[in-house]
């Protein structure tokens, strides 16, 4: 089968299945972690997002931090739109809290709106992508996909041949024709939405999905 590249960069894909990954980690959120402890994680099979070596780098790193922080408050939004609960994200603590009824006294409205303000300015910050980097448009487009693939690393994205049959027989696609990245990407969608945990289905084969739907990107060199 032979791939055809659609126009999107390699930040938006990798934040899309980074979004996916970590809302695939409820039960983890409710109990708690800090952002160092969740990148860790991240650095690990299945998932490795990130490379020990590359946040050697103070830059990368600040820049680890800010996708992260990013796919967070999106995470926040989902998630208070599906009435999950509150996500509450810190650098020390991120947790995902159970929705409380907060009734207010007129002597703390000051105090409250206040924390709600600056809470507010952060998650803008975070959700802006200009803020990724002072440049231009194209240049912050040039300046994720630099990150993302000096993030990814030739060592953790080696496919192996048994694990691209496996991977296209898991989201149901077949490797004669011609692929694009809107048709995996919809199988991939497609199938995660019938086995994601907030669909009633099991963590370790959402995860398997996204495991699947990362070796095809890597196979058909949609970064």
């Amino acid at each position: 089968m032979h791939a055809n590249t659609d126009n999107e960069s390699i930040g938006a894909q990798q934040a899309d299945l980074l979004f996916d990954v970590l809302s695939t980690q409820k039960a983890l959120f409710r109990e708690g972690l800090s952002e160092y402890a969740l990148i860790e994680l991240l650095k690990k099979a299945p998932y490795q997002f990130f490379d020990e070596d590359a946040l050697r780098d103070p830059l990368v790193l600040f820049k680890t931090h800010f996708v992260l922080f990013h796919v967070l408050y999106k995470l926040k939004h989902y998630w208070r739109s599906e009435n999950e609960g509150e996500l509450s994200i810190h650098a020390l603590n991120i947790k995902l809290v159970a929705k409380q009824s907060v009734v207010e006294k007129k002597c703390d409205y000051t105090v409250h709106s206040a924390q709600l303000e600056e809470v507010d300015n952060l998650a803008d910050y975070y959700l802006d992508w200009s803020n990724f980097e002072k440049a231009d448009r194209n240049s912050v487009d040039n300046l994720l996909d630099e990150f993302w693939q000096r993030m990814a690393g030739e060592k953790v994205t080696v496919v192996q041949p048994g694990e691209i049959d496996e991977a296209h027989q898991l989201l149901g696609l077949s490797e004669e024709g011609t692929m694009t990245l809107t048709l995996l990407k919809r199988a991939y969608k497609k199938n995660l939405q019938l086995v994601h945990p907030d669909k009633g289905g099991e963590q370790e084969k959402a995860q398997n999905v996204i495991h699947a739907y990362q070796v095809l990107l890597k196979y058909y060199s949609f970064k």
